[in-house]
């Protein structure tokens, strides 16, 4: 299955930063919820994202929400409070988040797509 990643901008080496992509936010959220795919939230301090306002269209249309810690070491799994901290902020109902679902809960999901 699929996750639509975030459209954020980017942190780089020596302090570069990609500015945030420029997406229709009603498209995006009108594909995933035609295509049965999962918004997905980065938890990336540099990244987090989807912006807000596409996350909570993303809320209105009810779509499924995956949050990733977007973790490369050890030391960044704590990342993950980022993400919820964001899904909170902009209303995402932690029963919609895929990435708390148990092994049987996404298999069934995945199984009926």
């Amino acid at each position: 299955g699929a996750v639509w990643g975030d459209g954020t901008g980017r942190g780089g080496v020596g302090g570069w930063v990609r500015p945030e992509s420029e997406l229709d936010g009603v498209l995006v959220v009108e594909a995933c919820r035609q295509f049965d795919v999962p918004m997905g939230i980065s938890s990336r301090p540099e990244r987090l994202g989807p912006p807000r306002g596409i996350l909570r269209a993303a809320v209105e249309a009810d779509l499924l929400v995956a949050i990733d810690n977007d973790a490369h070491a050890p030391g960044q799994l704590d990342w993950q409070a980022n993400g919820v901290e964001r899904a909170v902020e902009c209303g995402v109902d932690p029963t919609r988040v895929i990435t708390t679902w148990t092994a049987d809960e996404l298999l069934a999901w995945t199984g009926g797509r």
